[in-house]
């Protein structure tokens, strides 16, 4: 970005949210003791969203320079990279631009792994809704139920307890957080969740098993050329 005149931050990586960590249920009782509901994490994402330097700087741009950043971000046109990924069809990128030029450099086949992350992203997404509507998790949310119920938190599923806790204040957050993990390990759920999210993943990788091995193949390869780009500086 520098080369082609403009300015760019490397900033860190923005905490998982709670939805990305337990799709489901929260299972781990020493998380749940930190986090809660994901309160603080969500709080902190929109902190450095709201202080990314490069939205500010992008922000600060004239018009016509906006435009200029984002061609030479992104590329002029979504023409060079393609991938038919299930449930969405055809989508495009340019093979051109800063993100596709250090994406080459890293992973050296940019074609395959444009092609092999955007169809194993959707992959994960369909696995992680197949898991959630699963009817084995019918009765095992029934016994959650129970165990939460005999706690006196009167929940059904779930969803409740972080629909709950994004609408009010932080009181017994965390005292419910930890007592929905205990259950889900007391029940059974989260045993289930484990098996069904492996069952699952294995079943739908199974039709585009292409794209999962050369995701995992460049990604090994790439590792040892991200680390001499981190020596280096």
């Amino acid at each position: 970005m520098r080369k082609e005149g403009f300015s760019f931050w490397v900033t860190p990586e923005l905490p998982e949210p709670l939805e990305r960590l337990f799709p489901y249920v929260i299972d781990d009782k020493q998380w749940a003791a930190a986090n809660g509901y994901g309160r603080g994490i969500r709080e902190r994402r929109e902190t450095s969203a709201r202080n990314d330097p490069n939205r500010r700087y992008f922000d600060s741009l004239s018009t016509d320079r906006k435009a200029a950043a984002i061609t030479a971000l992104n590329g002029p046109a979504p023409e060079g990279l393609e991938a038919d990924v299930p449930g969405m069809g055809k989508i495009r990128h340019s093979d051109r631009g800063c993100v596709s030029d250090a994406q080459r450099v890293l992973y050296t086949d940019l074609r395959a792994w444009y092609r092999a992350k955007k169809v194993t992203d959707a992959l994960a997404r369909s696995a992680t809704a197949a898991v959630v509507h699963d009817p084995k998790l019918v009765p095992m949310t029934r016994e959650w139920a129970d165990c939460m119920h005999e706690r006196g938190l009167s929940y059904d599923k779930p969803q409740e307890t972080r629909e709950h806790f994004a609408r009010r204040s932080r009181a017994g957050e965390l005292s419910t957080a930890q007592a929905e993990a205990a259950c889900a390990q007391s029940t059974g759920l989260a045993a289930t969740l484990r098996k069904l999210s492996r069952m699952h993943r294995q079943e739908i990788d199974s039709h585009h098993s292409t794209e999962v091995k050369n995701r995992a193949l460049l990604e090994y390869k790439a590792l040892s050329r991200a680390r001499d780009i981190v020596r280096r500086g």
